[in-house]
């Protein structure tokens, strides 16, 4: 096997890795806010205590940092050892010099601050949630709920073979897939996913930020040597994008990439193409190619 596809297996496994440690520290999130939501002081299951409700904030915080920040910076220790792999790869292919380790550490500092960003907009999001439900004498269970959805986005009223099949497929595919798993869990199974949650995004982000973390490493190895052709390299499987099918195992000049990515596609980022690359989800890679 050649030496950009075992790096690129490594990558997936890796990344697949990353978003399940993520998706159980969810978990444990949802279920810790939910334990602090059902402790809320409440008369005949609706609530009141406002003050409580303006407290909780401070507890929600400690859990999004325990649970949740904690877990991507446990994540991130893993970049280090990306760049080095990176380096063996390309060094199959080339003389290539090694990324300076603060460029490294900056890397991991800039994809740290994105998720103290969406811990940040969660809190305000779930604090106010409280609130709001406090204000209005709100049952009880009624907001636990809603408050799981905010985390998660899936609310299983059954615990089905099937429903749990489903949830998966809602969370982790895109498209005509992930649309017909929520018409069902919606139709037949009595359950529901919210569309904007903070599973969703950070799931996408850890992935993602994986990925531009290496795209970042290889453009600045390529620019050290000079570089000025790139191969676009990367498995095509089912739910690759066309855009990516096409292009896929091409190798291009600079100006070419500028040109060809200058188009528009379904998923496309915005952003350098040498780090975006396909876009969103996107697991493909840019390699310099020396003559």
């Amino acid at each position: 096997m050649a030496a950009e596809d075992v790096y690129d297996d490594y990558l997936d496994a890796l990344a697949d890795t990353h978003q399940d440690r993520l998706v159980e520290a969810l978990q444990r999130l949802e279920d810790r806010i939910a334990g602090l939501a059902n402790g809320a002081p409440t008369t005949n299951g609706a609530l009141f205590d406002l003050e409580w409700a303006i407290n909780a904030r401070t507890t929600l915080r400690e859990i999004i940092e325990d649970e949740f920040l904690v877990e991507v910076q446990s994540i991130l220790t893993d970049y280090p050892e990306v760049a080095t792999r990176a380096l063996e790869m390309l060094n199959n292919y080339g003389d290539f010099i090694n990324v300076d380790p603060g460029v490294i550490s900056q890397l991991q500092r800039l994809t740290f601050q994105g998720f103290e960003a969406i811990a940040v907009e969660y809190l305000d999001t779930l604090a106010t949630e409280i609130y709001q439900n406090t204000l209005t004498g709100r049952n009880v269970n009624d907001m636990v709920k809603t408050l799981r959805h905010q985390i998660n986005g899936v609310y299983i009223a059954r615990d089905e073979e099937e429903v749990q099949r489903l949830v998966e497929i809602a969370n982790s595919t895109t498209g005509a897939r992930q649309l017909a798993a929520i018409e069902k869990l919606q139709t037949l199974y009595a359950s529901d996913k919210v569309g904007n949650n903070m599973r969703k995004y950070a799931k996408q982000m850890i992935q993602d930020s994986l990925m531009q973390f290496d795209a970042s490493v290889n453009a600045a190895v390529a620019r050290e040597v000079g570089a000025t052709r790139f191969k676009y390299y990367g498995s095509v499987i089912r739910d690759s994008r066309p855009f990516c099918r096409e292009h896929a195992n091409n190798i291009y000049t600079i100006d070419e990439i500028q040109e060809i990515w200058s188009g528009d596609w379904k998923g496309k980022a915005a952003g350098d193409p040498f780090i975006v690359r396909g876009g969103y989800n996107c697991r493909h890679h840019f390699r310099p190619v020396l003559d």
